[in-house]
């Protein structure tokens, strides 16, 4: 699933990648350009935006594999964009 992520200390940095696991607490993600852990992001996944910290970013094949912990769980923040779009 192909997700957009932004760096919140420089909103014109921003690079797509794919969603590779999510958790209560947290998304790992594949990207193709390393992010410093401590960094403060925000990814969009559809309709679905988290705002959290890269925990650790480690090479993945030819790509970086990344930890987001998040500061809302994933479970509010997804079911919040399915009420606002009347999904259920």
């Amino acid at each position: 699933m192909t997700v957009k992520v932004t760096c919140l200390h420089n909103p014109c940095h921003f690079q797509k990648g794919r969603l590779a696991n999510l958790s209560a607490h947290g998304l790992s993600l594949i990207l193709g350009h390393e992010l410093p852990t401590g960094t403060a992001a925000k990814v969009e996944w559809g309709s679905a935006n988290f705002v959290g910290e890269i925990i650790y970013c480690q090479p993945y094949l030819q790509e970086f594999l990344l930890g987001l912990r998040v500061d809302d769980p994933v479970y509010d923040a997804t079911k919040s964009s399915q009420n606002e779009t009347g999904a259920t």
